[in-house]
């Protein structure tokens, strides 16, 4: 079949590609499947189809009068297949169903539909540092995103940082540049427990990759703690590793016992583990725009965070910020925290309002009014 039924044939009909929905939802997957879900939910004005895997098939949150699913043979164990269904498949399956948009909003788009897509670009970490990224993947993005940053109908990124970066480095067209902030599910804001009765525990979270510089924050908890022996705390890393990272092996140090790997947990679980620790610490080499500090402020966690990329612009005034490669400076900040509660308690009440400036709401209706606008662009273009 080539048509979809919908209760109001007569709206205009966004395609979705959801071939990231196959994958484990963190990172870039999470936050894009909670832009899906928001923008359905307000997107009344619109018909949507969902091209996607078979999983998703009945998956409730896709069960909409305003939604329909072109369920594809996509796992998450056949990533080059993926690839080639993103590129070859999916498009003739936009032109099949008569899309009037093509939203992608993991990066990547196909090249064969990109004078109807909108792409989200979140960030271009793969030029910035290409030793970060396992070869495979490296290969692929610096070979697509170029290209797709040169002729998607627009190009949608989440901070004021990764815009700039977009256009030094991949397309000097400002004009088809939007910026859109994400946000913070409304589950990770919480009644902030009283700071000296949470866990005795500083979390990091995210994926264990060279990015991330888990090796300065294992080193930075190590002189915390020797520094301070009357100390009790332990470290928790919330995330796995990837296959498209380069590999990097970890030194513990000698506070090995008290560092924990928590691996992957779900939302709920984490929104509990923020909101019962005593710090956030995340010290990225770079971000285009970094979920964690925000959702810790969200859940009334100190947020310790690097000075550069877009970290300082996601947590305004709210955190502190560190020299990523400064393993004494970071340490040091650890035990400010550590050695005075009223620090805590300020950093605490700073991050539950920069926080609630971000919501899902608000980015899902301003993408709403990207797709009106590149809808009336081509209603123009047709008049003349």
């Amino acid at each position: 079949m080539s048509e979809l039924h919908f209760a109001h044939p007569n709206r205009p009909l966004i395609g979705l590609n959801g071939r990231f929905l196959v994958a484990q939802r963190t990172g870039v997957q999470r936050s894009a499947y909670l832009f899906f879900r928001h923008l359905i939910a307000q997107g009344h004005a619109f018909n949507f189809v969902l091209f996607t895997g078979e999983s998703e098939i009945y998956a409730p949150e896709w069960q909409q009068d305003n939604v329909r699913i072109v369920a594809s043979n996509l796992t998450s164990k056949s990533i080059l297949k993926n690839h080639f269904w993103e590129q070859i498949i999916l498009p003739k399956l936009a032109k099949k169903y008569k899309v009037d948009v093509l939203h992608n909003p993991a990066n990547l788009a196909p090249l064969l539909f990109l004078n109807k897509s909108i792409v989200n670009i979140h960030d271009v970490c793969f030029l910035i540092e290409p030793t970060w990224f396992a070869p495979s993947f490296r290969f692929i993005y610096t070979f697509l995103v170029p290209q797709i940053a040169r002729s998607a109908r627009l190009v949608v990124t989440n901070s004021n940082h990764s815009k700039n970066d977009i256009l030094e480095l991949l397309t000097d067209d400002i004009s088809r540049i939007r910026l859109t902030y994400w946000a913070v599910e409304p589950l990770f804001f919480q009644e902030a427990k009283p700071w000296n009765s949470r866990s005795k525990q500083i979390l990091f979270v995210g994926s264990l990759e060279p990015r991330k510089n888990l090796t300065g924050l294992l080193e930075a908890f190590n002189r915390f703690k020797r520094r301070n022996p009357d100390c009790d705390y332990k470290l928790i890393l919330v995330g796995c590793e990837n296959s498209l990272f380069a590999e990097q092996r970890y030194e513990l140090g000698e506070f090995a016992k008290e560092i924990e790997f928590a691996g992957y947990i779900s939302d709920a679980e984490l929104a509990a583990l923020y909101a019962d620790s005593r710090m956030l610490v995340y010290p990225s080499f770079y971000e285009g725009f970094g979920f964690p500090p925000l959702e810790a402020m969200a859940a009334g966690t100190p947020v310790i965070t690097s000075f550069n990329s877009s970290l300082p612009e996601v947590v305004g005034e709210a955190a502190i910020l560190v020299n990523p490669s400064d393993c004494d400076e970071i340490a040091n900040k650890m035990e400010q925290i550590f050695r005075n509660p009223d620090l805590a308690q300020s950093l605490i009440e700073r991050g539950h309002v920069q926080a609630r400036k971000f919501s899902w709401e608000k980015t899902a209706s301003h993408m709403l009014e990207i797709y009106d606008e590149v809808l009336s662009g081509d209603r123009s273009k047709n008049k003349g």
